[in-house]
C-alpha cells in the first residue's frame, strides 16, 4: 500500500516573519560575541499586579484559609512546672527510704550494744525469741556440724 504525500499548502498555524531566516545567522553571531542589539531584550516582564491587590484581597484571603490566632505556651514555663512536680515526687518517695534505713541500722546498733553488755543475764529462751526462725535453723545447722568435727 503506497501513501502519496500531498503538496496542500497549510494556511493556518505558525509563521516566521518575513526574511526571519536570512538574518538568523547575524543575530546568532552577535549574540555569541556578545554585540547582541539591546532592543531586543523587553524593558519589562509583561506581567502587571493592579494597584493595591494584596490589600485589598487579604481579607478575602483569611477568611477562606480560616486564620486564627493561636495561643503560644513556653516550653520554659511546661518544663518546670513538670520538673517541679518530679522533684517532688521524687522526695516523697526516696526521703521516707533514707530516714527507714538509717532508723534502722541506729535501732541494729543499740539492740547489738545492749546484747554485748548484758550476755550474761540473758537466758537461751529470750535470746531465741530475738531471733527469727531462718537464724534459727542457721545456728542449730552450725551447732550440728560443730558437734561432728569435735566427735572426729
Amino acid at each position: 500500500m503506497k501513501t502519496e504525500l500531498k503538496n496542500t499548502i497549510i494556511t493556518s498555524g505558525f509563521t516566521t516573519p518575513l526574511d526571519y531566516f536570512d538574518d538568523l545567522s547575524d543575530k546568532i553571531a552577535e549574540k555569541i560575541t556578545g554585540e547582541a542589539a539591546t532592543d531586543l531584550i523587553p524593558k519589562t516582564s509583561g506581567f502587571i499586579v493592579p494597584e493595591n491587590f494584596f490589600v485589598k484581597n487579604e481579607d478575602k484571603l483569611i477568611t477562606k484559609i480560616n486564620y486564627s490566632k493561636t495561643k503560644v505556651v513556653s516550653i520554659k514555663y511546661t518544663l518546670y512546672k513538670v520538673s517541679g512536680i518530679a522533684a517532688v515526687l521524687l522526695l516523697t518517695i526516696v526521703s521516707p527510704l533514707l530516714y527507714l534505713s538509717a532508723e534502722t541500722k541506729d535501732n541494729e546498733f543499740v539492740e547489738m550494744s545492749y546484747l554485748q553488755l548484758h550476755s550474761e543475764e540473758l537466758s537461751v529462751y529470750e535470746v531465741g525469741s530475738m531471733l527469727e526462725e531462718k537464724e534459727i535453723i542457721e545456728l542449730e545447722n552450725e551447732l550440728i556440724y560443730n558437734n561432728l568435727n569435735n566427735i572426729n
